[in-house]
């Protein structure tokens, strides 16, 4: 067809996060006749997880082990799959993937750019990739950004590219998910779901869930997700040397409804975020909703229960909720109306349509 929209999504890799669940959304929702969407992963040496759901959804998928810093072959693989294929949108997810995009500006200027930017915990500290972003930047259509936040600071540390800038919220599909008519129940169970990594932050949890087994408060607490050793063992090992036995790492899981269903708050103790999938899904659950007080959470709604991450507050709020869990259910119901009037997927597929180009 001479107007189909054919776009490559690229990024790094695909492992259990919020882009990946957002991917999986994304090419199980957008309309086949409206986007032919296909994705390569060039850090990824084999298909597991989230990456296996895509894979099931019959879409594109193309995986590489890149293992030198510059890879030629990656490069030519690229730029031979963007002709063959009659690509005519490349759009890329976080930082690392604009050198491959722009690479293949350079050989094929008729290729649309576009860029998601999800996240700001790494990049931003250093020069060198500041200045590529925004050089990179200067070849692309629209720089997306999940949340304001996101898009206020990229306007501030890369002026370049401020007209680039668009905010489009993530989105979650609601079906599936629905209001628990049932009361809290007890022990107290707590979920957490999220890739393991250092500004997950999960080690204060852990720390207050701690102090919350010492305050006599009943519970447990389920991690969802995958990270390497080198950021889960101190986990593991921090709750061996304090007797949590209240604590469960259950690694990956493809039904993320199903895990939410089965648990009663959801706690998110990130230090960084863009604007997390996670989060959404629990408030679409119909959960309380307990998180750190940092920027793109506060952005997301005011309705969710904030606690600091320089105090002890997020055992005084999860004491609160075991206390007085009726008190809180007003605060899930109010969730589930945020992201029903907000952050819905079809609104943000369409929008994402919208950007690219047919011709």
């Amino acid at each position: 067809m001479a107007n189909e929209k054919r776009v490559l999504h690229l990024v790094e890799y695909l492992y259990q996060g919020g882009i990946e669940r957002l991917l999986e959304q994304i090419f199980r929702h957008t309309p086949r006749d409206r986007a032919r969407l296909s994705l390569f992963s060039y850090q990824t040496p084999a298909l597991t997880g989230i990456a296996q759901e895509i894979q099931s959804l019959d879409v594109p998928l193309m995986i590489y082990d890149k293992t030198r810093r510059f890879d030629r072959q990656l490069h030519e693989k690229l730029s031979r799959l963007v002709k063959d294929d009659g690509i005519r949108t490349v759009h890329t997810h976080d930082f690392g993937p604009m050198e491959f995009a722009l690479g293949i500006k350079l050989r094929r200027p008729s290729v649309q750019l576009i860029h998601t930017h999800h996240s700001l915990h790494y990049f931003l500290r250093f020069p060198s990739y500041l200045v590529f972003f925004q050089l990179a930047g200067l070849f692309y259509d629209k720089i997306i950004c999940v949340s304001d936040h996101v898009r206020e600071t990229l306007a501030d540390r890369c002026p370049l590219i401020r007209s680039k800038l668009v905010t489009i919220p993530n989105g979650v599909d609601l079906a599936g998910f629905s209001l628990k008519p049932r009361p809290l129940s007890f022990p107290l169970r707590l979920i957490t779901v999220c890739r393991i990594s250092p500004e997950k932050n999960l080690i204060h949890i852990l720390r207050a869930l701690k102090d919350l087994r010492d305050r006599g408060v009943p519970f447990t607490w389920t991690h969802v997700g995958n990270g390497p050793d080198e950021h889960r063992q101190p986990l593991l090992d921090f709750a061996k040397n304090n007797a949590l036995k209240e604590v469960t790492f259950a690694g990956f899981t493809a039904d993320v409804k199903a895990a939410l269903a089965g648990a009663d708050v959801f706690v998110s103790s990130s230090l960084t975020e863009g604007h997390p999938v996670s989060v959404l899904e629990a408030m679409a659950a119909g959960m309380v909703t307990v998180v750190s007080d940092i920027p793109p959470h506060r952005q997301i709604s005011e309705s969710l229960v904030f606690f600091s991450l320089a105090d002890n507050s997020l055992v005084d709020r999860l004491s609160a909720i075991a206390a007085r869990p009726e008190a809180f259910l007003a605060v899930a119901r109010k969730g589930r109306e945020v992201v029903e009037a907000k952050y819905s997927l079809d609104t943000m597929i369409n929008r994402y349509l919208e950007l690219y180009r047919s011709t």
